[in-house]
């Protein structure tokens, strides 16, 4: 059965309501990808058709990945990677006070490992399929052009 934009966004915010390094400031995340002419730079973008599911990505403009699926799921998860790993490098952010801007986070190995383990925390209080393919690295499976 096919998923609407709103019913998948709605999963993901409750999904990501489980983490404890969510609020409600990064919602714009979630629903972003799923807007009509959203174009994000090398951010997910999501496309919901009669019978599947477009994930695309784009890298200034120019589309670098397009892949159908009828796997809401993998939707979901694709999202929640995303949204997750983005979460993860603000709260690393605020943290060390730099915007990446006019002051830069030296990323350090302590400060990378720190970051994945605020994902990996996530995905563990997320549970379920979404961890297990998080540990699987479903991510890199989803964002290669030439599987699926």
């Amino acid at each position: 059965m096919m998923l609407t934009k709103q019913e998948m966004i709605d999963r993901v915010l409750h999904l990501l309501h489980k983490t404890s390094i969510y609020d409600h400031g990064y919602e714009r995340m979630v629903t972003q990808p799923f807007e009509e002419d959203y174009i994000g730079d090398l951010n997910p973008v999501v496309r919901v058709g009669e019978r599947n599911y477009e994930v695309a990505m784009y890298e200034r403009g120019v589309q670098m990945l397009s892949k159908r699926t009828k796997d809401a799921d993998e939707v979901i998860f694709w999202i929640l990677e995303d949204t997750v790993h983005t979460m993860a490098h603000l709260k690393l952010l605020q943290k060390y006070k730099v915007d990446n801007v006019t002051t830069h986070l030296k990323y350090t190995k302590d400060k990378v490992r720190e970051m994945t383990d605020m994902i990996n925390e996530s995905f563990l209080q997320i549970g379920g399929k979404y961890e297990e393919w998080h540990k699987a690295g479903k991510r890199k499976e989803l964002e290669n052009p030439n599987s699926g």
